[in-house]
């Protein structure tokens, strides 16, 4: 592998990263992510540092705990009474994660491909509905919104699209492992 080829693969995986973190934590997760922040930090400190609102600052750093890549320990500050959170941000889980992820992603488009490929489908030109043939039988072939003739959706393209993508995320998952 040449040096711009790891370059490139870098790129992609900080790319992947931060898109995987900006879906599940918004941008204030991916600035949060991007400080590098090393050790274990208050979300009130954060706050305060960045001037964003607490409860944004919340926000993105449960979302990042539910999939894995923060997590937190709770201590009761001993003159408010006030649970504190401490929270410390797993870099080096992030593959991992990034994986379950694709993984996930994968098995939805498989799911998908599956209905794709196995179902013959109708769907009213002015994309309504789109249903499978029993259902456009028991609709007569009209539209039940607007009236209109369904017509047979050729599913071919999205099965061939759907296969690239079930592709591509296989070969991330393979250069992830």
């Amino acid at each position: 592998m040449g040096v711009e080829t790891a370059k490139s693969d870098a790129i992609n995986l900080d790319k992947l990263i931060n898109e995987l973190i900006e879906r599940v934590a918004g941008e204030v997760g991916v600035l949060l992510y991007s400080l590098q922040l090393d050790g274990e930090f208050t979300d009130d400190q954060l706050a305060l540092e960045l001037g964003i609102e607490i409860n944004e600052i919340r926000r993105a750093l449960f979302a990042m705990y539910e999939v894995g890549i923060a997590e937190y320990r709770r201590k009761r500050d001993d003159e408010t009474g006030w649970m504190e959170y401490y929270w410390k941000i797993n870099y080096q889980k992030v593959k991992e994660v990034l994986k379950k992820e694709l993984e996930k992603t994968k098995s939805k488009l498989k799911e998908k491909l599956e209905a794709e490929s196995s179902n013959i489908y109708y769907i009213c030109p002015n994309i309504c509905i789109k249903v499978p043939y029993d259902d456009a039988m028991d609709l007569n072939f009209t539209c039940p919104k607007c009236g209109s003739t369904l017509i047979y959706l050729d599913c071919s393209k999205a099965v061939e699209k759907t296969l690239e993508e079930i592709k591509k995320i296989e070969k991330l998952i393979s250069e992830l492992s």
